[in-house]
């Protein structure tokens, strides 16, 4: 029996010591910055430029992998770089605040909020808002941030905070995107209740905070 309980504790101790890989996903409004057009998924190594141009001062160059990332002089979480990272599909996001031809200009520190840009010729790799929304939340689903209120969230018949509200709901079990409507969104809610609730809910408010975000994973 001793043996059994020492074998045990000798499994449980490697297991604590096993990298734990978690995803990086937005919870709160602040994890977002207003001023964000689309989110970029970034290649596994690139440099950052003050200007965009390749001419311009190389601001940092950035290597990751799902459990750390490598600037030129320190290294840092995946949560500093991603606004949102699902580890197991090795798929990440940055949040982009301005576009010029294939550059992006990306948040590449959020602690500090520094922001520098990134050329990319790979198609596809830039979402803009609605893209990004219409895909991931028709597949996956959307999520409230954890900030909101569970007064802010109602259900109305249109896509205008003037329109009826139709009802609200604390625990939500999820939330299926329908159709994207400038900072609202057609949406189909499931409660405790398991009836489903189909109107529209506000994804973004009108100075950029966001407030709901799609799920990229299951």
């Amino acid at each position: 029996m001793k043996k059994i309980c020492f074998l045990c504790l000798i499994l449980f101790l490697f297991a604590a010591c096993m990298p734990v890989f978690a995803d990086v996903m937005p919870r709160y409004t602040g994890s977002v910055s207003k001023e964000t057009i689309g989110f970029l998924q970034m290649p596994e190594s690139f440099n950052l430029y003050l200007y965009p141009r390749f001419d311009s001062h190389i601001v940092d160059s950035v290597k990751w992998t799902t459990t750390e990332v490598h600037y030129k002089n320190s290294s840092a979480e995946p949560s500093n770089l991603f606004v949102a990272e699902v580890t197991d599909k090795k798929l990440a996001f940055c949040s982009v605040i301005d576009v010029q031809d294939d550059w992006y200009k990306i948040i590449y520190d959020r602690v500090n909020n520094k922001s520098a840009w990134i050329k990319s010729d790979s198609e596809g790799a830039f979402w803009g808002l609605k893209d990004f929304y219409s895909y991931y939340g028709r597949k996956y689903g959307l999520y409230y941030m954890k900030d909101i209120d569970y007064r802010q969230r109602g259900i109305y018949s249109g896509a205008y905070e003037e329109s009826q509200k139709l009802g609200g709901f604390t625990l939500i079990k999820s939330i299926r995107l329908n159709k994207l409507s400038g900072n609202w969104v057609l949406v189909t809610v499931i409660d405790l209740d398991k009836l489903p609730k189909i109107g529209y809910i506000q994804w973004r408010e009108s100075d950029g905070r966001i407030i709901l975000f799609p799920k990229l994973d299951n």
